[in-house]
């Protein structure tokens, strides 16, 4: 009797790998598989990168100065 993992005669040997040749999707479908990874591109960059929220307050933008404050600053 062999020691376990020293490759018994219990053991098969790997399946014959087989060469895969696969059909190109049709214009239509191949139009209709970039739509959808489009829009679930855009929809995962909008979690991502989109406003972020924090407790239900949205914060303003800030206004420019008006340009005399500016002047006066740098003057």
């Amino acid at each position: 009797m062999a020691p376990p993992g020293t490759g018994g005669s219990s053991i098969l040997p790997p399946p014959a790998m087989q060469p895969s040749y696969s059909i190109p999707p049709s214009p239509a479908e191949a139009e209709v598989r970039l739509e959808e990874k489009a829009r679930k591109w855009m929809q995962l960059n909008s979690k991502r990168y989109g406003n972020k929220r924090k407790f239900g307050f949205v914060e303003t933008q800030k206004e420019d100065m008006p340009p005399e404050h500016v002047r006066m600053i740098i003057r």
